[in-house]
């Protein structure tokens, strides 16, 4: 234990002394609350999400607000960041918002014990408040971190933690997409059931977290002398034109890779009737591509722009979007499965190039003294225009369901006429392409973006490895979009 001296010194802000045991246990307590998160978030996100609202029978309406629902809760984050300005303990924010939600995880468990539309909604419902609470506790993490964690600690923890929790991400999907499948064979009339079990393990191992998130220490707040009001914090960044030309094609990026991306997991399960093994594979595959993807787009944007790199990665990921639409034309069906083992390849390669550019041109647009008042403004803004595209796909999917658009080149002359299907758009696949429209707009909004020149900083720069990494853990689903936009505010708070 440490004396009172050294506490107290601590407490001030001075670092404690390397190998000193008191933060080698809270550094192990952190990174324990990280592992316990992931596995929780793992069972609940992503294909799991997707697949469990199509055993209760969801429409494609209930399956876009629930891909909105993520985006929306982080409107959360301005009374939180409030709530934690004024309460000043951040700890006791932290636990009882994560508490509260993931109590919330057992009502979603409970969902296939009712009728299929009172199911659904009551699904819907506690996601939100699980999600909400998720984003209010997030903004006294993150600051609660930025001081707890010692700064000359940030790249190796940071990186530790990172292996760590893809190898149980990882570990965990597999498990419960074999856990999945298996019920499903076994009990197929109760294949909603299989789901009941997997959040019901992830609230248990969530409850462990908030019990890790309760006995890990917390430090004072520094004194600050006024708080913003929000709409404050919205302005300021609406008055810079260049910042307000950045949060334009960050608004119309997202709006157009969220168009597409919640209905792949959809598509894959419904339309090619893949099993859940099947796409957590293909989703393992982009989490693998993605992390040996972070450093070389680490270099480039040192090297040469944020700009640049997504002059590279973004259009690499209108392609890989683009490519989803020739999934339903007849030749390629016997090749299918490994045509989208390269396509998820391929995008999680640029969503860690599109995820570390657009993250870090945003801080860097940012003037000194006021970066939080503009990562704010740029969360909740691209936040809540990302949103609204899940809920237009859900409510015009019905109408797109019973449309088809096909192109084929015909040779005629010798003895038979030859036909190669070239396009067949119908259901999601309309969304698919229409998302690649919007996203061309998008970068085009791109070009008027003037970014200043200068190398980014490595210690940032790491920390936002970090975020792109988790950018594709659902890259089949809302959340993963979501992470893609969103920085950490303990990168910027003091």
């Amino acid at each position: 234990m440490l004396d009172r001296k050294t506490e107290n010194e601590r407490v001030a802000g001075h670092e404690a002394p390397p190998g000193d045991p008191q933060e080698q246990h809270t550094l192990r307590l952190i990174l324990y609350d990280a592992i316990a998160s992931e596995a929780m978030g793992t069972l609940t996100t992503g294909v799991f999400l997707a697949g469990f609202a199509v055993a209760l029978g969801a429409d494609n309406l209930a399956i876009g607000v629930l891909a909105a629902v993520p985006f929306f809760v982080q409107l959360l984050q301005i009374p939180a960041t409030l709530v934690v300005e004024r309460l000043r303990a951040r700890r006791d924010v932290c636990v009882w918002a994560a508490g509260i939600g993931r109590v919330f995880l057992l009502g979603a468990a409970a969902a296939p014990l009712l009728p299929t539309a009172a199911g659904v909604v009551t699904l819907i419902v506690s996601l939100a408040i699980y999600q909400g609470m998720a984003a209010v506790g997030g903004c006294a993490w993150n600051s609660w971190m930025r001081d707890l964690v010692p700064a000359s600690q940030f790249g190796r923890f940071f990186g530790r933690r990172t292996m760590a929790t893809t190898a149980v991400s990882i570990a965990l999907a597999l498990v419960g997409s074999v856990l999945i499948d298996t019920w499903k064979a076994h009990v197929p009339e109760h294949a909603a059931a299989g789901y009941t079990i997997l959040f019901a393990l992830s609230a248990a191992i969530g409850f462990l977290g908030v019990y890790l998130l309760r006995i890990t220490p917390d430090r004072p707040m520094a004194p600050v002398e006024k708080i913003a009001h929000p709409i404050a914090l919205l302005l300021a960044p609406l008055r810079d034109g260049n910042f307000r030309r950045l949060l334009f094609f960050l608004s119309s990026w997202n709006f157009a890779a969220n168009l597409a991306a919640p209905f792949f997991a959809i598509y894959m399960l419904k339309t090619l009737d893949y099993s859940l093994t099947s796409i957590l594979g293909l989703t393992i595959a982009s989490q693998l591509s993605n992390l040996a993807a972070l450093g070389l787009w680490g270099a480039l944007i040192d090297r040469f722009s944020n700009k640049a790199v997504l002059g590279i990665a973004a259009p690499l990921f209108l392609v890989c979007i683009l490519a989803w639409t020739i999934t339903g034309v007849s030749w390629m069906q016997p090749m299918l499965f490994y045509f989208l083992i390269g396509v998820h390849i391929l995008m999680g390669l640029s969503t860690a190039g599109v995820g570390l550019a657009s993250g870090n041109i945003a801080m860097k647009l940012s003037p000194p003294g006021q970066a939080t008042a503009y990562l704010a403004a740029n969360s909740v803004i691209t936040a809540s225009c990302t949103a609204v595209a899940p809920i237009l796909g859900g409510l015009f999917a019905d109408f797109f369901a019973s449309h088809q658009l096909t192109l084929a080149l015909t040779w005629k002359g010798g003895q038979e006429d030859i036909t190669l299907q070239v396009l067949d758009f119908h259901s999601w696949t309309f969304f698919f392409g229409m998302a690649c429209l919007a996203g061309l707009y998008s970068l085009h909004r791109l070009s008027f973006v003037e970014e200043p020149a200068g190398t980014t900083d490595r210690l940032l720069l790491r920390h936002l490895f970090l975020e792109a990494r988790r950018s594709v853990h659902s890259l089949s689903s809302a959340a993963g979009l979501l992470r893609v936009v969103r920085l950490p505010q303990w990168l910027v708070r003091a």
